[in-house]
């Protein structure tokens, strides 16, 4: 072996090195509680690419637009995993400060906006007695769904959307809704509101709900997904796949109990 082939080798062999140690592309995941109905809010974004995506923006997220803006974040999407009031009340607001994000969810989540906007006449009498009695709550529910109109992408079964080379996947899950979508990341699912901590989101919304829709979707996630996945729903605290398959009050792997 020449010297010149020699040093030809090394240059290789260092420059293998220094790829092997080049930081990973990790998704990082942040939330934060906001609304009437405290709903979590999460920003995920790429460290490499800093591109970015927020899920149910559902009021004041001034926690993860700081994030958004120290780490340089590039908000790519704005994801709705379902329509209801609590998840979207704060999206018109951070459209307008993200006009390049685009706004992303199910077809059959915009054509059941006609139906959430209907609250009054759709919902039982004694909660909307009891609704009317809560004037934030009143501004809540009748949230103007024309303020951010038809989605920019829409989202369906078995969709992949990218932040730099990270994948997210999208699992259509109806039975809160009939649009509900969960996605799927780096072992991270958005749940919504289809899976909770020891339980599931209410299947009797009129029009929308359907309790065999939501046992077949949370079974649907319990046997697509690892144990080892971290569940991160739309309320209340974290879990994760394998503990809810035993645990579930609602859906086990095993048992229904709604």
């Amino acid at each position: 072996m020449n010297k010149k082939t020699l040093q030809l080798y090394f240059e290789l062999i260092f420059l293998s090195f220094l790829l092997s140690c080049s930081p990973p592309d990790n998704l990082v995941l942040h939330h934060h509680v906001t609304g009437l109905i405290e709903t979590n809010s999460y920003l995920l974004y790429s460290e490499q690419s800093k591109e970015g995506a927020l899920f149910d923006v559902g009021g004041n997220i001034d926690s993860l637009e700081s994030i958004i803006r120290e780490k340089g974040i590039k908000l790519k999407y704005i994801f709705i995993t379902h329509c209801h009031p609590d998840h979207v009340f704060g999206v018109p607001a951070i459209k307008k400060r993200y006009p390049e994000a685009k706004i992303c969810f199910s077809r059959e989540e915009y054509e059941d906006t006609r139906n959430y906007a209907e609250w009054e006449n759709n919902l039982d009498s004694a909660f909307v007695a009891s609704v009317k009695e809560d004037p934030p709550l009143v501004e809540l529910m009748n949230f103007d769904f024309k303020l951010f109109g038809k989605p920019e992408i829409e989202l369906a079964d078995n969709q992949i959307y990218k932040l730099g080379d990270l994948e997210i996947k999208t699992f259509l899950s109806p039975g809160h809704s009939r649009g509900s979508i969960c996605f799927y990341a780096d072992g991270m699912l958005l749940s919504g509101d289809v899976l909770f901590f020891r339980s599931v989101g209410r299947s009797d919304l009129p029009k929308s709900g359907s309790k065999e829709d939501i046992i077949k979707s949370v079974r649907r996630l319990y046997n697509s997904l690892s144990d080892e996945t971290k569940v991160y729903p739309g309320h209340g605290q974290f879990t994760d796949i394998g503990t809810e398959k035993k645990e579930n009050k609602k859906v086990s792997i095993n048992t229904i109990n709604i």
